[in-house]
Parts: C-alpha cells; structure tokens; sequence
C-alpha cells in the first residue's frame, strides 16, 4: 500500500478520538499571527493562534506544560497540527523551562484567518452578535474554570455578569452558588486531581463577585469530593453552577 493511503487511513482511525495529555506548547510563527501547537505520541496536535481576550483560545505560555483535552477533529492540518474540537487548554503552574521552543515561519505554513481586536487581523469581524437567550423561572448557569485554577477568564466573567443581571431582573428568591474540582483521566491511563479545597475557593469567590454585583441572597456551597474522570467530558465537570430561583 502506498504511504499516502496509509496516512489516509491512519487519520481517518483518528477522526473523534479523544486526546488527554500534558506537554510543553510549541509556538510557530507565521506571516500573520503566532501559532501554538504541541506534540503528543510523535504526533503534532494545534491549539490556537494569538487573539485577544475575547476568543475562547487562550495562549498556553512557555516554561509551562499544558493539559490538553480535546478531540480529533475533521479537516485538514492547521498551521501543521492537527485540529482538536472541542478542546480545553489548561496551564499548569509548575515552571518547566524545557517548554521553551519556538518555530520560524515556513512557507505555506499559514495561520488561519480570525477576527482580532487591536494588533493584526486577516479577516474583518463580525458586527454582528448571537441574541440574548431571554430566561424564565429557575435557571442554572455553568462557569468553566481550567485545571487547578480559581482564575475566571473572560467567557466565565460573561456567565457571572449575566446570572447577576437575571437575578437582579427577577428579584430572586434565592441564588445557589455551588462549586466542584474534579478529575481528568489522561489518555495514557493517569489520573490527574485537582487539588484540595479549590471547590470551596472556586464557590467563594464566585458568591463574593455577585455580592459585588448587587445581588442578595447568594448562597455558597461546594463539594469537598473531586469528581471522578471518564476521560470524555472530565473540563466540563471543572465549574460552578449559579443556580437562579424565582
């Protein structure tokens, strides 16, 4: 069999495979922006390219290892890596400095186009916006956080200020503010745990910013416990929920 049609093959056994690993991001840079991508098995996998606050893609630093989950998804290589959809980037605080490798721009090696803010942009934005989804009743918000962090990034202050905005609106009865830590299998067989009493930390400080934001009867809770990894949908159980109740 000729070696195209065993790549061929092989990307195709591939296609939704889910990737649970830690590695050291790689940065190439391109004629427009820098892309971030990170081996894994002899295999070349891409993050993101460099945008501002507002994309969901946050640049991993170097020094640092990052946790990837994500998985395998249809298409082409990107800046030379192969796409992984949906995908979770979370960086680990620990400093390695053999994470430190950057990658000269090759031809045909191109970023993909993407809106930015200020700094340079192939592609203009779109000015227009999703509409508001307008809630009734009780209502659960869920704010994502990365592995074994507190931090909230920008998506997640959207989620915080719209559960205030409705919980002001609807003069709420009770807010329920309840926050997890949680496990991640890797797809080598580990199992990486976030660390002791980051639930609480996460719930507290989510109930301190909606006090800030006017809202009252906030209450917080949380659960010691980390829950465990199926190694599928173990970012998604990295939250708190914001629980809305009329």
């Amino acid at each position: 069999m000729r070696p195209l049609a065993l790549f061929l093959l092989a990307s195709a056994a591939m296609l939704g495979q889910q990737r649970n690993f830690v590695s050291c991001p790689i940065v190439r840079d391109t004629k427009t922006v820098p892309c971030f991508l990170v081996e894994y098995e002899g295999e070349t996998y891409f993050l993101g390219i460099q945008q501002d606050i507002t994309n969901d893609f946050h640049p991993p630093q170097l020094k640092h290892q990052v946790l990837v989950e994500g998985r395998v998804a249809p298409g082409p290589r990107v800046c030379g890596g192969i796409p992984l959809r949906p995908l979770s980037i979370s960086v680990l605080k620990e400093v390695n400095l053999a994470c430190n490798t950057l990658l000269p721009s090759e031809p045909g090696i191109d970023a993909p186009a993407a809106p930015r803010g200020p700094g340079p942009s192939s592609q203009r934005p779109d000015p227009r916006s999703p509409p508001r989804e307008d809630f009734t009743g009780r209502h659960e918000f869920t704010v994502p956080f990365a592995f074994d962090d507190d931090y909230l990034e920008y998506a997640a202050t959207q989620v915080v200020t719209e559960a205030a905005a409705y919980a002001k609106r609807i003069g709420a009865a009770n807010v329920k503010v309840s926050g997890y830590r949680a496990t991640t299998l890797l797809s080598n067989g580990d199992h990486l745990v976030e660390k002791a009493g980051l639930a609480e930390k996460r719930a507290q400080n989510i109930a301190t910013v909606l006090r800030g934001l006017a809202v009252s009867n906030v209450i917080a809770e949380w659960k010691n416990e980390a829950e465990p990894g199926d190694g599928q949908a173990d970012a998604s159980r990295r939250r708190v929920t914001i629980v809305v109740s009329p």
